[in-house]
């Protein structure tokens, strides 16, 4: 019985990575409506490409065809070996704090698939050719997300520089390097690159490789390529080129939050788009019924794919029908008259059945409709009670913590002064409480009466330790002036002047 259940597991593993591997025709043609034939056809590319691009021919002759995406056939999970390669350039200042932010936090707040192995490898230029760039954090793919985050916040970050071309880096040879480190994990396994780096090759370095190298390499090994850009010098389209042509995705970000809630959505979704996009092909063919192989050319947005010929088949039952028409003529008036003599005979009899039960039912109905309007209005009451109590708890908790900070800011004698200069008109205010609202309507705590300045433009919030100011205006979308940058939320310090419109504050703690 054992043996039994391991050869089962083991055909359905073998299935499952033939499927992986081979893209294109997937179970044979469908000729039960022929002449019409219809074939399902796997692309790696997880989009769905618009129909314009399918071309069949049959004899040299293009066809007239419809192909419909199979949405639901790309839902199959399957495990997964991922890489993460890490940029660590020392003149890219933040980057590789911001790489360790993302990496880290991703493996920290991840809820991680069972199965899927990881690893994590850093890379700059190359030093000499005995060692490769890129290098690994752990010695093999692991699935222990507690290692992998250690190593990672474990991991000093280079301080070397580089003297030509500071920002550069040999970022298609690494990862080239690590479509060869994923090759050899297990065949079965999905494998994925995601890159995490300014998105700027050097091709000085006798070890670069150039991009079409790689992107040949990953479509090869069927490995998607993930990029989480950090901006030093712009969008640096070619590295999106790669990620877009292998069927990965690509962010653009300083933010660590932005960056790691797109690589979480990449992570959920990289099963369904290495699985590809399934189309069923329809298809009309001029052949007849003989019985013979006919051979198909099929492309897909010009390029040819390689598809197996059809086989015709000899006889239908609309031949048969063709061949003994007054006999089957006959018969079918025969089963016909049959059928409208038991037909009326049933429904005659169900039509006295069905009044009785229909007079019975309505009185039950219209007992069932009264309860479960009656516990319907129950449930609606209790909803709303409950309502009431969560707001009347959170109205709590918002004052208490409001008393706390303004008790904080009395005994640290925390209140702040803002030298307000409005036009030609100037003024002191004072903050005495935790937040303070700033603006030109009248409701606001400070009001600065100018056009230029949103109703509830700005808001200033003691946090326990320092002050924040927040932009509230639904007009200025970029964020409110401090120090001549833009924030939407920033912390301020003594001196810190405050641009709202065409009034300007300057703060004095």
């Amino acid at each position: 019985m054992k043996r039994l259940i391991v050869s089962i597991c083991l055909c359905l593993t073998a299935l499952t990575v033939q499927a992986q591997i081979n893209r294109g025709l997937k179970g044979g043609y469908d000729v039960e409506e022929f002449p019409k034939i219809s074939f399902i056809w796997n692309s790696p590319n997880p989009e769905i490409l618009p129909e314009s691009q399918f071309i069949l021919t049959e004899n040299d002759t293009a066809l007239d065809i419809k192909v419909k995406p199979l949405v639901g056939e790309a839902d199959k999970k399957q495990k997964k070996s991922i890489l993460f390669i890490w940029e660590d350039m020392a003149s890219h200042g933040q980057q590789s704090e911001f790489a360790r932010m993302v990496i880290g936090t991703f493996f920290s707040q991840t809820t991680l698939n069972a199965g899927d192995r990881f690893n994590v490898a850093v890379f700059n230029r190359k030093k000499n050719t005995q060692r490769d760039v890129l290098q690994p954090l752990l010695p093999e793919f692991s699935t222990d997300a507690t290692m992998l985050q250690n190593a990672v916040m474990g991991y000093s970050i280079s301080r070397e520089r580089f003297a030509p071309q500071p920002l550069l880096s040999d970022l298609y040879l690494a990862i080239n390097e690590g479509i060869d480190m994923l090759k050899k994990e297990p065949a079965d396994r999905i494998s994925a690159i995601v890159v995490i780096s300014a998105g700027l090759n050097i091709k000085v370095s006798g070890a670069s490789t150039e991009m079409e190298t790689v992107r040949k390499n990953a479509l090869d090994a069927d490995i998607p390529i993930y990029v989480v850009k950090y901006p030093m010098a712009g969008d640096t389209p070619e590295i999106n080129t790669l990620s877009e042509s292998t069927y990965g995705l690509y962010t653009l970000s300083k933010e660590p939050g932005v960056a790691l809630s797109d690589l979480q959505s990449y992570y959920s979704n990289m099963s369904a788009r290495s699985y590809g996009q399934d189309y069923r092909v329809t298809f009309t063919t001029k052949t007849k019924r003989d019985g013979k192989s006919h051979p198909l050319s099929f492309s897909i947005n010009k390029v040819q794919q390689q598809i197996p010929a059809y086989t015709a088949p000899n006889m239908t039952f609309e031949l048969w029908v063709k061949e003994n028409l007054v006999l089957f003529i006959c018969l079918c008036a025969a089963v016909l008259l049959l059928i409208v003599l038991i037909i009326i005979l049933l429904v005659n009899r169900k039509r006295k059945i069905n009044q009785k039960l229909a007079q019975s039912e309505a009185r039950v109905q219209d007992e069932i409709n009264r309860s479960q309007q009656q516990m319907e209005n129950m449930r609606q009451e209790q909803q709303r009670q409950e309502q009431l109590k969560q707001e009347e708890a959170i109205r709590k908790a918002n004052q208490e913590r409001e008393n706390e900070l303004a008790s904080l800011m009395q005994s640290k004698n925390l209140y702040p002064r803002l030298q307000c200069n409005v036009g030609d008109r100037a003024f002191t205010a004072t903050i005495t409480k935790p937040t303070t609202r700033i603006g030109r309507n009248d409701n606001n705590d400070i009001v600065l009466p100018n056009q230029t300045v949103s109703g509830f433009h700005a808001e200033i919030v003691f946090n326990g330790n320092t002050f924040e100011v927040f932009n509230r205006s639904t007009s200025y979308t970029r964020g409110i002036i401090v120090n001549g940058q833009f924030f939407q939320q920033t912390t301020l310090r003594n001196g810190d002047m405050i641009g709202l419109g065409e009034a300007t504050i300057t703060f004095y703690l």
